[in-house]
């Protein structure tokens, strides 16, 4: 069920902001994105009346306006398509700030267009920010008990491999128009050392075998393969800008299991094995002091405090 928050039209909203110029919301993705603005932007929402609103709590926003406006249907679409209704109808608002995660765009694969009041994470997702050493360290000292010589280095290094291959493999299933998706046994059963090209046909191989060879718009392993070449040689250094946030617990999970399971032997910690729980604890660890360098941050701070984002 739905919070009871009232849900507006983009007309509604926009006559709020007209009538009341002084109320000012951040619009996200999820839920869970609100919460972690809501906390790590606490301070600044106190001599405010801006607020974090799940876009979908807040807004109704048909599929057909989405697809009207040639905008991939979800939550993220959703951020993008008020955003501009936004811009267009109110030019220079300072009324909404609106975040949306950058997902594939690093690879121009989705939009990063340049929207007043819109930004973009500065990594593929929220989930990201956690991918530091201080908030991976606390996880594993605090949360799970590790040993010394499991690192936060050492963890990443370890799953970072995984976590781009994986976004790539995404990628190239969502552009070849297939509508085929990664195989949930492909991500259980998922090698955090093999990732030779043979494991890379795997896994396209069974995705396409979910679907009627007449309804894979004439890819083949072969196509989905050259594909995923492509998007490999514009990787950059910066791999945070290639995964998806929710695979981040999965792997953490899966290398915790070869390298250490015993840290989930006590009845506390069991759960965590779950990803889902694994990764609200693990964003339960980002430290609002770990945030205050990356540039979207920064930007929302200035805004909540001066209604604009000039500097």
């Amino acid at each position: 069920m739905r919070e009871e928050i009232a849900r507006r039209t983009v007309d509604e909203l926009v006559t709020l902001y007209e009538l009341e110029p002084e109320v000012r919301d951040i619009f996200v993705e999820g839920r869970s994105d609100r919460n972690f603005l809501r906390f790590h932007l606490g301070a600044e929402f106190e001599s405010s009346l801006c607020n974090v609103y799940a876009v979908s709590d807040r807004v109704h926003i048909p599929d057909g306006e989405l697809i009207s406006a040639g905008i991939l249907v979800g939550e993220r679409g959703r951020v993008v398509w008020l955003s501009q209704q936004l811009s267009t109808k109110l030019p220079g608002h300072s009324s909404a700030a609106l975040v949306a995660d950058k997902d594939f765009a690093s690879l121009d694969a989705d939009t990063k267009e340049e929207i007043h009041g819109l930004l973009y994470t500065d990594y593929s997702s929220i989930e990201a920010y956690a991918l530091n050493e201080n908030t991976l360290d606390k996880l594993l000292r605090v949360t799970f008990g590790a040993p010394e010589y499991i690192t936060a280095s050492v963890l990443v290094s370890a799953i970072k491999p995984a976590l781009v291959s994986l976004f790539l493999i995404r990628l190239c299933l969502r552009e070849s128009g297939t509508g085929a998706s990664l195989p949930a046994k492909t991500l259980n059963k998922w090698d955090l050392d093999d990732h030779e090209q043979s494991k890379i046909l795997e896994a396209f191989r069974l995705a396409l075998h979910s679907i009627p060879a007449s309804e894979r718009n004439g890819q083949t392993l072969e196509t989905l393969y050259a594909r995923y070449l492509d998007y490999q040689e514009g990787l950059d250094s910066e791999f945070r800008n290639y995964i998806n946030g929710h695979d981040i617990s999965l792997l953490v999970v899966r290398f915790l299991k070869t390298e250490c399971a015993s840290v989930f032997n006590s009845e506390a910690r069991r759960p965590l094995q779950k990803p889902e729980v694994l990764e609200t604890v693990l964003m339960s660890c980002v430290e609002t002091s770990n945030l205050a360098g990356e540039r979207m941050f920064q930007m929302l701070r200035r805004w909540v405090q001066q209604g604009t984002w000039d500097s």
